[in-house]
């Protein structure tokens, strides 16, 4: 599953079933811009807990909604969680192990 790819696809359905444009959307939740949403709809984005909420919101939807599986393509939804991009442990050595909780043991 590419969860980043997902919310993007989300998003850029949710924001043109609206018929609103990315600036309506970035200006919506007051903390991001244009060129951010840009990059979530393309699945280059990671965004936090909050920016999800906000830009739920500004989309009038659920927070779930955004990671909705209903109708997106196979390759956003079939197969493990994909990993996007390298991540580092608190040390800042870096990590090839990918878990629910990155900090379990």
């Amino acid at each position: 599953m590419n969860v980043q790819g997902l919310i993007g696809w989300n998003v850029a359905r949710l924001r043109r079933r609206m018929r609103l444009s990315q600036e309506q959307v970035a200006k919506s939740t007051g903390i991001i811009d244009q060129s951010y949403i840009s990059g979530l709809e393309n699945g280059r984005r990671n965004p936090t807990a909050i920016l999800l909420v906000s830009i739920a919101e500004g989309l009038g939807v659920q927070v779930g909604e955004l990671f909705s599986i209903n109708g997106a393509p196979s390759e956003l939804v079939e197969g493990p969680v994909q990993r996007i991009g390298e991540r580092t442990d608190k040390g800042g050595a870096q990590s090839n192990d990918y878990r629910a909780d990155p900090y379990e043991a």
